[in-house]
């Protein structure tokens, strides 16, 4: 099991890989917060965080799913559930505001979010197996939702 966790006011930088093992980890630095709960073997986390008050929190309960998040501004939040195994999602916000959604049940689905402006939203829901979904927001107050089954 690797475990690297660096903190520093204002940026959150974590990345985590594990085997067999349940892990809950919590990390804060400048208001903003990391939450992860991984059940699973093979998952693994990476993020970066720069600016205030962002969240980024994710759940992954099978095998080798993969969530990678990228903040930077303020009040950013980013949620990443995937059950199932294989599944990668990768967000990235710049601004203030923004809100990504990731919901991937399932196996092989790939999510690839992009946000930079402010008060953006995006929501993905994947069921099944090997769905793909990108979308990219750029501006204010744009509202993306996808479906796949």
């Amino acid at each position: 099991m690797t475990i690297r966790t660096t903190l520093t006011a204002g940026v959150a930088v974590l990345t985590i890989g594990l085997g067999m093992a349940t892990t809950i980890t919590t990390a804060t630095a400048g208001g903003s917060t990391v939450s992860i709960d991984q059940r699973g073997y093979g998952n693994g986390v990476g993020g970066l965080q720069k600016g205030t008050r962002n969240r980024l929190t994710v759940y992954q309960r099978g095998g080798r799913n993969t969530a990678i998040s990228e903040q930077y501004g303020a009040r950013n939040r980013a949620v990443v559930g995937q059950v199932g195994t294989r599944n990668s999602a990768v967000t990235f916000q710049n601004g203030r505001g923004n809100i990504a959604g990731v919901a991937q049940f399932g196996s092989g689905h790939t999510v690839v979010t992009s946000q930079d402006g402010r008060g953006n939203a995006v929501g993905v829901i994947q069921a099944g197996r090997g769905n793909r979904a990108t979308t990219t927001q750029v501006g204010a107050g744009n509202v993306a939702v996808i479906v796949q089954d």
